[in-house]
């Protein structure tokens, strides 16, 4: 089945935005290879057009084809249309749509199914053409999922709207935009990204959205009643936009933020938001200089912060409803004196983890690791006397056993202790 991009933990080069090279990232579900998925995609319509003119050109030649195989029935031939429309709905499109040349039953068939997911790794106007041509046949009256995952062009701008007017007319309940940024926009890639409509900051039938690499520039009151799970990435934010759009989404259940920038602080005091992420952060100015990202959510249950932080340090406070959280991230090395950063990481590790303290359910990645083992689990003592799961995804080489041996000291009531093993060059610490 399809699902979102799937994001990585590790390490980027600074200052880049997701290009058409990457896979995708986190989201609440996984969408699978993009590179095997959209293989042949700019053509998979004339699959299609090739089957409609099969069945004008010779009905004879096609009535004892089917005499043929009536003889020789499969399964799949005798379930319903609904439970075959129900099957196509978890293929991507370009296989959708190829089932139209198998027999005058299945020539219309994919025009019927609820969800449409379209995804392209190159940049191709024969992909746009496609699309376009399947939403005018497309005959269901709701669109439960809309999908488009493809290297954005400005010259798409149009096009891009029109389907995402198409989707919306239609009571979509599950609406992803993963673009990406050609690899040759090097500079302020934010100024190449999709507009979002106006008439999408109001729409009522919306459960789950995803924005990659799209400006979100609403002029009137955001108003998503509906939505209960968010995921944005490689989106430019800024603090007065996150509250924003917290308060036109007040059933709210999961908010994740990937690769995203321009924030200093999230003071989340909706009731119903209970899982936050934040993976990675793209500091978009270049800087050097460490800056922090405070993070207030009486509410939330459930906390991330995972992947390359650079030089943003996440603050956590007033979070007494947590009840489990992942420290799987890093810092970027700065120059200078390596003791004197070594103390910094030490303190904002230190510090994240008397933050959560309370939690039941801990992960912690192999950086934060690392950083407990030079120092040798100074001031952890018995911090972590509430844990009763504690999940590690570590090299387990020699550089995070103490640190190991240090979370497991002060972990003096755990019940649960899993170990996840990661590839050595899955993400690069750089402290040994």
């Amino acid at each position: 089945m399809e699902s979102e991009p799937e994001e990585s933990h590790s390490s980027e080069s600074e200052g880049s935005l997701i290009s058409e090279q990457e896979e995708g990232s986190y989201s609440s579900e996984s969408e699978g290879s993009h590179s095997s998925e959209s293989e042949g995609n700019d053509g998979y319509y004339s699959s299609h057009e090739s089957g409609a003119n099969q069945s004008v050109r010779g009905d004879d030649d096609e009535d004892d084809g089917d005499e043929e195989i009536s003889s020789r029935k499969d399964g799949i031939s005798e379930l319903s249309d609904s439970i075959l429309i129900r099957i196509l709905s978890f293929l991507p499109m370009k296989y959708v749509v190829a089932t139209s040349i198998l027999s005058k039953r299945w020539q219309f068939l994919w025009t019927m199914v609820p969800n449409l997911v379209f995804r392209f790794r190159r940049r191709d106007e024969h992909f746009v053409n496609s699309i376009d041509k399947t939403l005018v046949l497309h005959q269901n009256s709701q669109i439960k999922k809309f999908l488009i995952d493809f290297t954005y062009q400005s010259q798409f701008q149009s096009s891009v709207n029109v389907w995402i007017r198409h989707a919306t007319r239609k009571n979509v309940e599950e609406l992803h935009l993963q673009f990406r940024v050609g690899q040759h926009i090097r500079s302020s890639p934010m100024d190449y990204a999709h507009a979002l409509p106006q008439f999408l900051y109001a729409n009522s039938s919306i459960v789950k959205l995803s924005l990659w690499f799209c400006n979100i520039k609403p002029t009137w009151v955001i108003s998503w009643p509906s939505l209960k799970t968010l995921s944005i990435g490689s989106v430019e934010l800024c603090d007065d936009l996150i509250e924003e759009i917290l308060s036109g989404c007040p059933a709210l259940e999961s908010l994740e933020l990937h690769h995203c920038f321009g924030i200093n602080s999230l003071n989340i005091t909706s009731a119903s938001l209970k899982k936050l992420v934040i993976n990675r952060y793209w500091d978009s100015s270049h800087s050097h200089h460490r800056s922090v990202l405070k993070i207030s959510a009486p509410n939330v249950q459930s906390l991330g912060i995972l992947g390359n932080m650079y030089t943003k340090e996440c603050r956590v406070k007033n979070v007494p409803s947590l009840f489990d959280a992942s420290l799987n991230f890093e810092l970027a090395m700065q120059e200078g004196n390596p003791k004197d950063h070594y103390k910094l990481y030490h303190k904002v590790v230190m510090k994240l983890l008397k933050s959560v303290n309370h939690v039941k359910a801990l992960t912690v990645g192999t950086w934060c690791i690392q950083v407990l083992s030079i120092f040798e689990g100074k001031d952890l003592s018995s911090l972590l006397s509430n844990l009763k799961c504690l999940i590690l995804d570590t090299h387990l080489n020699k550089w995070d056993l103490p640190g190991i041996a240090n979370l497991l000291q002060s972990s003096t009531h755990l019940e649960t202790f899993v170990i996840n093993m990661i590839s050595p060059c899955s993400q690069q610490v750089g402290f040994f």
